[in-house]
């Protein structure tokens, strides 16, 4: 599957992108979670509307992220599956 050095390289690319991707949205819950506690002591209209819209931002980004990474590991899964039916039948069609 993975014979190809080129294959390899994107999936090297992609795992690399995805491990910042996923650091930049921890990065971001962090932040999210300051954003939050300074929401409770905001008494200023302005600013607690500014406050909320980052928070909101911040939700959404790192709920992205972490949606992505469900995505890519059932399909991982997928794939691992349909090598291993595909082994299975290529084994049992040669006897």
């Amino acid at each position: 599957m993975f014979n190809n050095s080129k294959n390899k390289k994107r999936l090297i690319i992609a795992g690399i992108f995805l491990v910042a991707l996923n650091i930049f949205a921890f990065y971001i819950l962090k932040h999210g979670i300051g954003i939050a506690k300074a929401i409770k002591n905001t008494e200023n209209k302005e600013a607690l509307h500014s406050l909320e819209q980052k928070q909101i931002l911040s939700d959404v980004l790192s709920s992205l992220v972490f949606t992505i990474d469900i995505a890519l590991i059932f399909f991982a899964f997928y794939i691992l599956i349909k090598m291993v039916f595909k082994s299975l039948k290529n084994s049992t069609s040669t006897k």
